[in-house]
């Protein structure tokens, strides 16, 4: 395998080490768990669809008459999962 190849490879095992890190980390207490990477969770009138592996939410806000937003980091979702906690314990 060429150069590249070897650099790919090893960039694909760094990122596969990292999501299972963070899927480790991840407190799923609370939410329903949709597949092994995807969990769903309400707060009030709004709907998180989170994958904590990869640091994605996206947000549905019900009535809203808006689409969906995707919040992206693992820092960003979890000021916004603190945020929507705080407004519903």
């Amino acid at each position: 395998m060429g150069d590249m190849g070897e650099t790919f490879e090893a960039m694909k095992a760094a990122t596969k080490e990292h999501r299972a890190k963070m899927l480790a980390q991840a407190d799923t207490t609370g939410w329903e768990e949709l597949t092994e990477w995807h969990f769903r969770r309400h707060f009030g009138e709004t709907r998180v669809d989170w994958w904590p592996s990869g640091g994605k939410a996206q947000v549905f806000v019900k009535g809203s008459g808006k689409p969906p937003r995707m919040v992206y980091g693992h820092g960003r979702v979890a000021a916004l999962i603190a945020k929507l906690n705080g407004q519903n314990p």
